[in-house]
């Protein structure tokens, strides 16, 4: 038995399919529309020019425009995401359309994704108040204490991150220095960041003495007992004392740092703060005696990701790093800084492709006496 593929076959495919369809000529009137189409946009809608239900004229403009571009050039297929209204109800609604140009006809193939539109909405409007938030937590981008002056570039993989950086001044000689990654990305991160940074900022007993590593055990524990949060703290939680001329730090679990024209691994290694693992973590500091113009500079893990190293050995970027901290040696803390930055393409615009695959900062230290 041969197939019998009439015009009302294919219509009754077109009727049958389960996305809104509708055809038109070159000049958008409606020759036909199946019921999916009827029942978003009204059931008159057969002779109606298309272009009557866009709702916004910028909208419609820029339809009209790319889809003659893509007639003139011989493409024949397009996609758009306009909002379309229902001019018997008043109902407005966001479409993605599917344009093919066959001939004479232009077939018409769209979804409403209202819901998705609103949803995609709702969580950037969230997200631009927490990334607000966020950069109200985070300190200066570079500040002169007149004991020690910092710098720091942050460029988080999202609109928001878990990278925190911070210098706490105690008192005129003493101060706490923070270079943490929370691990995962995103609000969740984010989130755990702004309870790290609540705790160093709330707990005055971070300088002082011992007290310090009892603080990094009390932070370890606040973080492991927190219900329905398994995100965790890699980082290097320095204490300066410049009466005494030391910088006492706690690596835990974090990249090794540039200490002058030196990469400073950690002597023993140490775990993650918040890791929840299940036996006891012991934390321990090591020194570093300090002298006028001694530079450190801090990075997070986001740095091993740019293009220019995915592929490149762990040392070898670590002594590339070290090079470029040496080359703009003679510099300021915040001009370093900005030339590190430069040469390594680190530029918030650029597409994601071409961009650091996890939260990313770099901090540059300078003691000045």
């Amino acid at each position: 038995m041969k197939n019998d593929f009439s015009i009302d076959f294919f219509k009754k495919i077109i009727e049958e399919l389960p996305m809104p369809l509708f055809v038109t000529d070159l000049e958008d009137t409606i020759l036909l529309a199946n019921r999916f189409a009827r029942a978003l946009m009204g059931e008159d809608i057969k002779g109606k020019n298309a272009n009557e239900f866009i709702y916004s004229i910028a909208e419609k403009k820029m339809v009209d425009r790319r889809v003659k571009e893509r007639i003139e050039k011989g493409k024949e297929i397009d996609t758009y995401t306009i909002t379309l209204e229902n001019k018997k109800t008043g109902n407005v609604f966001v479409a993605e359309l599917f344009i093919h140009v066959y001939k004479d006809y232009k077939i018409v193939l769209f979804k409403d994704i209202t819901k998705e539109a609103e949803a995609t909405r709702l969580i950037n409007y969230m997200e631009t108040n927490l990334k607000n938030i966020q950069e109200s937590l985070l300190p200066e981008e570079s500040k002169d204490f007149g004991c020690l002056e910092y710098a720091y570039f942050y460029l988080p993989y999202g609109m928001i991150g878990g990278d925190y950086f911070d210098v706490i001044k105690l008192s005129d000689k003493r101060l706490v220095a923070i270079m943490a990654d929370i691990s995962g990305h995103f609000s969740p991160s984010a989130m755990v960041m702004a309870i790290v940074r609540t705790l160093f900022h709330s707990k005055k007993i971070a300088g002082q003495g011992k007290k310090f590593v009892k603080f990094i055990e009390f932070l370890d524990s606040y973080l492991m007992n927190l219900k329905n949060i398994s995100n965790y703290v890699s980082g290097v939680f320095c204490r300066i004392d410049l009466t005494e001329r030391k910088m006492h730090y706690i690596n835990a679990g974090h990249l090794p740092f540039i200490y002058n024209n030196e990469i400073v691994y950690p002597v023993k290694s140490q775990f993650p703060v918040g890791l929840k693992i299940p036996f006891d973590k012991a934390y321990k500091e090591e020194t570093i005696n300090l002298r006028k113009g001694d530079r450190f500079v801090f990075f997070t893990d986001g740095l091993l990701t740019i293009p220019a190293y995915r592929e490149r050995n762990f040392r070898e970027v670590l002594e590339e790093i070290r090079d470029l901290v040496y080359r703009y040696w003679n510099y300021p803390a915040s001009e370093c800084l900005k030339n590190i930055v430069s040469d390594l393409n680190l530029v918030n615009d650029l597409p994601q492709s071409l961009k650091n695959e996890d939260d990313l900062t770099i901090s540059v230290i300078d003691i000045k006496e």
